[in-house]
């Protein structure tokens, strides 16, 4: 895959793209509908960026996900839904547009090699704490309403989201690259913003992995001793 010079950035509060992980996004502002239109009629890639929380203005952070649109539904009032699918790690170079939409210059950040005895084992220690947590099931976080009618339907919908984990844990059980594992486990289970963009900015694999190690047994010592 050929990583262009340049490209459309769209600059999100709280969503990072992952390689070969799928986004869901509903495209509705003028600017970025204008934007998907041009992507479609070209190379069908954008780039998606964290806001930067401590700058002015709306500026991306320094590290984001280059994503090719893989569908595209125009919705009646204008407005579309697409799924991206997450081709590489890419560092912003400087805007070279800023209407109406930002483009900017970019570079691939090649990750080096992982398959190294460091990594593995790294990736041995995140599969146990993922596959303990899979096993405690999901929790929606949402209190038990007493209305028996809202209290079914949060029973469903957490019946749902427990088989939708399992299924989750499966998947993973059958990936074998250690960096593939760390993208999707970062993808899904780290909740901050900011540590899944700490996950995104580190190419090299076996610091990826130590860092998420550390923040999911940061979540497990959260589950084992909830505060009152």
């Amino acid at each position: 895959m050929k990583v262009p010079a340049e490209v459309p950035v769209m600059i999100l509060p709280e969503t990072t793209l992952f390689p070969q992980m799928t986004l869901p996004l509903r495209i509705f502002e003028p600017r970025y509908r204008r934007m998907l239109a041009d992507v479609l009629e070209g190379g069908r890639m954008f780039a998606v960026a964290l806001r930067n929380p401590k700058a002015k203005g709306e500026t991306p952070m320094s590290i984001g996900g280059l994503g090719l649109v893989s569908t595209s539904v125009e919705q009646p009032d204008g407005t579309s839904l697409l799924t991206l699918l997450g081709l590489a790690r890419v560092e912003f170079l400087g805007p070279v547009q800023l209407k109406p939409y930002r483009i900017e210059a970019i570079r691939a950040l090649a990750a080096p090699p992982t398959d190294t005895p460091q990594a593995d084992a790294l990736a041995k220690k995140v599969r146990a704490l993922v596959r303990k947590r899979v096993k405690q099931g999901f929790d929606l976080g949402i209190p038990m309403p007493a209305d028996p009618a809202k209290a079914k339907q949060l029973q469903d919908m957490q019946m749902l989201a427990n088989a939708s984990f399992q299924q989750f844990g499966k998947h993973l059980a059958r990936i074998k690259s250690p960096e593939q594992l760390a993208d999707l486990v970062a993808s899904t289970l780290i909740g901050d913003p900011l540590a899944r963009q700490i996950l995104l900015a580190t190419p090299q694999i076996e610091e990826r992995l130590k860092r998420l190690h550390q923040l999911l047994q940061a979540i497990e010592f959260r589950a084992d001793h909830p505060t009152s």
